[in-house]
C-alpha cells in the first residue's frame, strides 16, 4: 500500500520522529510521493503487462475466443544515498565533543539531502522518463532559458516511490553510523588525509518505480514568451488520463505564474484546506504543486521526439 515518507517515519523512525520534517523542509514535491517498500529490499521486482487479448462479444451458442494477457518480470534497483562527514579532534572539543558538533551539522544534511533527491526524481526520473517515452511537448523556447511542467498520475505498483526499510532499521530515514565505533581515525579526505578526525556515514535507499508510460508527462522549453496554451496543458493531462484522485501538475512556482493568463478560466486559486493565507492552484480540477527545486529559468532545451 502506497504511503508518504512522512507516513514511513511515523512507521519506522519514532525514535528521530524529526528527521522526516528537516528532510522535506525544502522539498515538497518529495512529502507527498507515495512510496512503496520494494519486494527485495534493495531492489523490486515487478510484472510489467504487455499485450491483452479480452473478452468478446460472440453469438448465440458460439465457442468462445481465447483470453490471454502477455507479461514480462522487471527489475529496477533503488538509488544509495549518503555521504561522509568528519569532525577534526580539536574542533569536536571546541563543540562541547563530536556528538555536539554532529548534532548541529545533521539537520543542515537532512535539508540538503531531501532537496538533492526531489531534483533527481523530478529530473532524472519523472521527466527523463516522459522525454524517453516520446510523452513531452515543445513549449518552443530555444535560449536555455527554460521551466518545465510535469504530469504525474501516481499509480500503486506501477508509478510511485519505492523505500527498502533496510534504511529505517535503526528508526530513521537515514542511517547516521559513526565511522571506526566512534573512535579517531585518519581523514579520508586527500587534503586532510593525516589529520585525526571523528566521522559518521549517512546511508538511505530510495528509488522511484515508473512502469507505464501513460501515467507521466511533460511540457518542456518553457519561457516568458512561450507559455503553455490551454490546449497544451489540457492534452497533456489527457495524454497521462489524469483525474483529480491521483494526479498532479508539478512545476517551479515561476512557473505557476506564467501561466496566470489563465486565470480563473481553467486555472482556479482557493483557500488552503487548513485555513491558512496561502492559496492553492488547480488546472481544472488538478492540484498544481510547486518546488524551489525545479531549476529557475536555467533548464537547457530539450530535444523532442
Amino acid at each position: 500500500m502506497s504511503t508518504t515518507l512522512k507516513e514511513l517515519a511515523n512507521l519506522y523512525a519514532k525514535k528521530q520522529p524529526q528527521q522526516v520534517d528537516e528532510l522535506l523542509e525544502e522539498a515538497p514535491i518529495l512529502g507527498i510521493i507515495p512510496f512503496e517498500e520494494a519486494s527485495h529490499g534493495l531492489w523490486n521486482v515487478y510484472e510489467e503487462l504487455g499485450a491483452v487479448t479480452g473478452p468478446a462479444f460472440v453469438e448465440m451458442d458460439a465457442a468462445l475466443g481465447a483470453m490471454s494477457v502477455d507479461s514480462n518480470l522487471e527489475k529496477v534497483d533503488l538509488n544509495i544515498m549518503g555521504g561522509i562527514i568528519e569532525c577534526p579532534e580539536d574542533r569536536a572539543k571546541m563543540f562541547g565533543g563530536k556528538e555536539k558538533y554532529f548534532a548541529r551539522k545533521v539537520p543542515s544534511l537532512l535539508k540538503k539531502a531531501g532537496m538533492t533527491t526531489e531534483i533527481k526524481y523530478l529530473y532524472d526520473n519523472l521527466r527523463a522518463y516522459a522525454v524517453a517515452n516520446s510523452m513531452a511537448t515543445d513549449a518552443g523556447g530555444s535560449s536555455n532559458t527554460n521551466y518545465s511542467i510535469l504530469a504525474v498520475r501516481w499509480v500503486p505498483g506501477t508509478t510511485c516511490g519505492l523505500y527498502s526499510p533496510e534504511g529505517f532499521k535503526k528508526g530513521a530515514m537515514l542511517d547516521f553510523t559513526p565511522i571506526n565505533g566512534g573512535s579517531l581515525y585518519k581523514s579520508t579526505y586527500a587534503s586532510t588525509s593525516d589529520v585525526l578526525v571523528y566521522g559518521i556515514r549517512a546511508k538511505g535507499y530510495f528509488g522511484m518505480q515508473l512502469a507505464d508510460t501513460r501515467t507521466v508527462g511533460a511540457i518542456v522549453n518553457i519561457d516568458s514568451s512561450n507559455v503553455p496554451t490551454e490546449t497544451e496543458i489540457n492534452g497533456l493531462l489527457a495524454d497521462v488520463r489524469a483525474t483529480s484522485k491521483n494526479t498532479m501538475l508539478l512545476m517551479h512556482e515561476k512557473c505557476r505564474s506564467l501561466l496566470f493568463s489563465h486565470k480563473n478560466a481553467v486555472l482556479h486559486m482557493t483557500p488552503n484546506e487548513q485555513g491558512y493565507d496561502e492559496r492553492v492552484a488547480s488546472w481544472n480540477g488538478i492540484p498544481i504543486h510547486t518546488s524551489y527545486n525545479f531549476y529557475d529559468a536555467t533548464e537547457s532545451n530539450v530535444t523532442v521526439s
